[in-house]
């Protein structure tokens, strides 16, 4: 999840991304004919059939992969995600990045960790057209990371693990298209749009400063500072301000979108102490407990 910065990050500034519980899953084997499933959209491509245009990433991955390591052999994928789809959790990233690495481990055994990154990230342009990578990252290395798209990386460490909740609006949309509709922003006003992504990228440092001191009704205040901000241009919906207000006034520290907005989840940070009470209170909602940090990319043979 995005903590701080997203939709700014894109245009160069810092982002504050952590790796949660929730992920995906691959299982990669030698089979008759080259295939891909996805359990969660109950969607099959087999060789020599069209790609259904879910597909299409993991396709372009697998042909990548079977390229490079000269691979003749047809290979089997079977793709799960615990993650809700097109909610700003990364769902697609995190499909991709245990796409790539199920695939490289049965052809090479050895996972260079820099190598799953570049296949992921060109595999996600397909679907998202120009995303800064940040979410491929954080599914790579787990943690929770200051990242920037020109290369910065910067790992935050924590005092103490922190539970956050992720509310689910159930409300599905496209990345591609509000980051479209974001950045459209930038025509007509492009120095005031710069300086809101400089602006972003401050308030993301400082964020990831204090987060990382345990002073979180600091951190609380700026995550929601940066949800208003998010608002004015336009990517946030109702269903989101209802989340976030309904959170602020049940004694939440903090709330905000996460991801590309539009929908999808907000992510709350609660009174440490009551963080269970303040989740029973989204009785009519999709809503879970999380703990930062946590790990990143896992591999096993089976």
């Amino acid at each position: 999840m995005i903590l701080l910065g997203e939709h700014f990050v894109v245009h160069g500034a810092k982002a504050l991304v952590a790796a949660i519980d929730q992920g995906s899953t691959t299982k990669s084997s030698y089979g008759l004919v080259d295939e891909i499933i996805s359990e969660n959209l109950g969607l099959i491509w087999r060789e020599g059939d069209p790609v259904p245009v879910q597909l299409m990433a993991f396709k372009s991955a697998l042909d990548t992969i079977k390229e490079e390591f000269r691979v003749s052999k047809k290979i089997r994928s079977i793709i799960h995600t615990d993650l809700p789809i097109s909610a700003g959790l990364g769902s697609s990233s995190s499909c991709s990045v245990s796409f790539v690495a199920s695939i490289l481990k049965l052809v090479d055994e050895e996972i260079d960790l820099d190598r799953v990154y570049n296949i992921a990230l060109e595999a996600e342009r397909v679907i998202h057209g120009n995303p800064s990578g940040v979410d491929v990252f954080i599914g790579v290395n787990g943690g929770v990371h200051l990242f920037q798209r020109d290369g910065y990386r910067e790992s935050v460490k924590l005092s103490t693990p922190i539970k956050l909740i992720i509310v689910n609006t159930g409300i599905r949309r496209s990345t591609s298209d509000l980051i479209a509709k974001f950045s459209a922003h930038k025509s007509p006003y492009p120095s005031y749009f710069n300086g809101l992504v400089k602006a972003s990228s401050n308030l993301t440092v400082t964020g990831a400063r204090y987060l990382s001191e345990g002073r979180l009704e600091e951190f609380g205040l700026l995550m929601t500072y940066q949800h208003a901000i998010l608002a004015s241009l336009d990517v946030s919906c109702e269903a989101l301000d209802d989340i976030v207000n309904f959170s602020l006034e049940n004694g939440a520290l903090g709330a905000k979108l996460t991801g590309a907005g539009g929908g999808g989840c907000a992510i709350v940070l609660p009174e440490q102490s009551s963080a269970h009470e303040l989740l029973g209170k989204f009785n009519n909602k999709e809503a879970i407990m999380t703990r930062i940090p946590t790990g990143g990319l896992k591999v096993w043979v089976e």
